[in-house]
């Protein structure tokens, strides 16, 4: 039996001197998801992959197992291009790994990850990410189920193939500013084009992670009955208010996430 290279990865980039340019104060944004990420109970094992020194050396201080990719903080356009830094990530680390999950920061477990988490995982297609349900149009390509795309806060990896394939389609595209859109229309190349939201379910969505609710795509008694959302995703005002708080308890992190 060959036993695989698995893991939990995240990453940095930035600069904290945004000087008021909107997409610049993410990496301020940051340093108040890592705090939340260092608050919450349910550790596991990660790597962080990371542009700029300053930045790398802020993830050692944490204590994080830390891959610089570049000295520079910034390799490709904040205004423009800014999330083509989270598609090398996904791409260097399955250098690393036979198999990823991607986290945001604000991406976090509730409880502690099942024993057979990568097993559940392999059960469906080679890449998994959670359908989110956008207020305005963004799949141009499709004929219909425009605002659904790819979630890319949560993505499971177990082919280098396919993070080539993200990278390769962000050019073809045009090098679009958000990520989402070249994996999701990526994502539908691969079966011939969009087939619905039902066979996405069936092979893209992953079992262990969940939205908040005004972001599903799927039926809420589908959400809620038949996935085990152990990984939520949290939106700066939750996480604010979590931050705020003195006493957590470990069963308080499963009633927040999903509203």
């Amino acid at each position: 039996m060959i036993c695989k290279k698995r893991g939990f990865i995240r990453a940095l980039w930035g600069i904290h001197e945004h000087e008021g340019r909107r997409f610049y104060k993410r990496r301020t944004k940051l340093d108040n998801d890592i705090s939340f990420f260092k608050k919450n109970p349910f550790s596991h094992d990660f790597k962080v992959y990371v542009f700029g020194e300053d930045n790398a050396k802020a993830c050692e201080d944490h204590g994080f197992d830390t891959v610089l990719l570049d000295k520079r903080p910034i390799v490709w356009d904040m205004d423009t291009e800014q999330f083509r830094h989270k598609l090398e990530v996904f791409d260097k680390a399955m250098e690393d790994f036979d198999e990823i999950v991607f986290l945001d920061w604000d991406t976090l477990p509730v409880e502690k990850i099942p024993e057979n988490f990568w097993d559940v995982l392999n059960e469906k297609e080679e890449i998994q990410m959670t359908l989110n349900q956008y207020r305005r149009r963004k799949a141009m390509w499709r004929k219909g189920d425009t605002r659904k795309l790819c979630c890319a806060s949560f993505v499971y990896c177990r082919n280098k193939i396919h993070t080539e394939g993200f990278i390769d389609t962000w050019e073809k595209m045009g090098r679009p500013w958000s990520e989402e859109i070249a994996m999701a229309k990526y994502t539908d190349s691969l079966k011939g084009g969009w087939k619905g939201k039902d066979h996405y379910w069936d092979n893209y969505e992953p079992y262990w992670f969940a939205l908040p609710k005004v972001y599903w795509a799927h039926d809420k008694q589908k959400i809620l009955n038949e996935k085990h959302s152990v990984f939520r995703h949290f939106d700066k005002r939750q996480v604010a208010k979590i931050l705020n708080m003195k006493n957590v308890k470990e069963e308080n992190w499963k009633t927040w996430g999903l509203s």
